[in-house]
């Protein structure tokens, strides 16, 4: 009979930091998404975000955490799906927008520190714990 704390396996991808649009900071600071951000994922993000170029796409059928869309100063702003993370021990969220233009094996990340004052610079290697 299997231990009931018998050890999951961790899952895990790699990839290397890429150069993003300079978007992310205007999106993640928009009180909609922070508020929601702090509710539901239990920090205050960074402003900004850091991306990812995985070595395959990343799964998008894991368990997500919605985010819904709302309208601020007359602008509408889309609903997106995050999923928790691990990135150089800190934990973080890849934010998956519903009208994202990127390709699946890039992802947008945001943590509650800036990740590129951790010495991440483009083309650096990293791993990225899927929790």
């Amino acid at each position: 009979m299997p231990d009931a704390f018998e050890s999951r396996q961790v899952e895990f991808m790699r990839g290397k930091i890429a150069s993003g649009m300079g978007q992310g900071r205007y999106f993640i600071t928009r009180e909609g998404y922070s508020r929601q951000f702090v509710e539901k994922l239990g920090f205050v993000p960074f402003p900004g975000t850091l991306n990812v170029r995985l070595e395959e796409p990343f799964p998008a059928e894991r368990q997500a955490i919605k985010i819904e869309g709302f309208s601020e100063e007359g602008k509408s702003f889309g609903e997106c799906k995050c999923y928790r993370i691990k990135l150089n021990g800190i934990e973080a969220a890849v934010v998956r927008p519903e009208k994202s233009r990127y390709p699946p094996e890039l992802i947008e990340i945001i943590a509650p520190v800036k990740l590129r004052a951790l010495g991440l610079e483009d083309g650096d290697p990293v791993e990225v714990i899927l929790l």
